[in-house]
């Protein structure tokens, strides 16, 4: 990363015919380069926070009367004067690259995901790609990270884990798709084709209860500890299902039977049981139940 020989760059030494040629055209690219930077930066910077995918940064969300992204832009000039007044390119050049290449990384991943998944809006133009490809550049990207600098790799690694982690926590206002989510998804529905191959072992099985909730008028259940009873049954094992049943009409109460699901979960949340919920709009309880 821009050692010298001697108190001179190394490739200015023996370029031709003068060393100025060199040394011109690097900070000319330096110049150009940065200016690219601080154009594209803050508008991605506005972006992400328009998506609302990390909170924190709503702020810079805001653009100026002519249109300018004024706060993302004085964010990004606060950054690049904070790496100026490091003074040292030696220690700023290693982190600019694990940033890139774990860029490059995880467009890697996500076009192998994408593709392993069969997205159906993922229709990549290139006649001989394959995901294989994806992951040799995945592969390549990490192996360089590590090559020039470990330490500094696995700084970057946790600063993006913590990111995707705070992301996950406090939720992203807009939902653009989870390929760890599309992976679950994928994996749960092999799993329920590999169950239809034929019936299961009895050391494989697991017990199953069924939970009919009562609700008051209020859509709360009448007897929470039925979800604790139902959990002490099956030992922490298994499957909790807790069901209700509405009478009415689907076309008219089907805002009442969203408030009596969200009821149903917040209630499976307090007594501390793992399970799926779901309600039934039927004309009457009877028929809900024999459904």
């Amino acid at each position: 990363f821009g050692y010298s020989v001697g108190g001179k760059l190394a490739i200015a030494s023996i370029s031709w015919p003068n060393e100025w040629v060199i040394l011109v055209g690097s900070l000319l690219s330096t110049i150009g380069a940065g200016l690219q930077s601080l154009t594209g930066a803050p508008r991605l910077l506005q972006a992400i926070s328009k998506d609302g995918i990390i909170p924190f940064l709503l702020p810079f969300s805001q653009s100026s009367a002519r249109g300018e992204p004024l706060r993302a832009l004085l964010l990004t000039g606060c950054i690049c004067q904070l790496g100026i007044l490091i003074g040292n390119l030696d220690y700023i050049a290693p982190i600019l690259s694990m940033f890139f290449l774990m860029c490059y990384g995880f467009v890697n991943l996500a076009c192998a995901l994408q593709t392993l998944l069969r997205t159906p809006n993922w229709r990549p133009r290139f006649k001989y790609y394959h995901w294989s490809l994806s992951f040799v550049g995945l592969s390549l990207c990490i192996t360089v990270m590590f090559m020039t600098s470990w330490y500094y790799a696995l700084l970057a690694m946790l600063i993006a884990g913590i990111i995707y982690k705070y992301i996950e926590f406090r939720g992203a206002e807009k939902e653009w798709g989870d390929g760890i989510r599309g992976l679950a998804l994928s994996a749960a529905r092999y799993s329920l084709l590999r169950l239809e191959e034929g019936p299961p072992h009895t050391k494989n099985w697991r017990p199953q209860i069924l939970i009919l909730a009562k609700l008051t008028k209020d859509l709360v259940p009448k007897y929470k500890k039925l979800f604790t009873f139902a959990s002490q049954l099956k030992a922490g094992k298994g499957l909790t299902i807790g069901v209700s049943v509405i009478e009415g009409d689907y076309s008219k109460s089907y805002g009442e039977s969203h408030a009596a699901k969200q009821s149903l979960r917040r209630a499976m949340n307090e007594e501390k049981v793992k399970g799926f919920v779901d309600t039934l709009i039927a004309k009457n309880i009877t028929e809900g139940i024999s459904h």
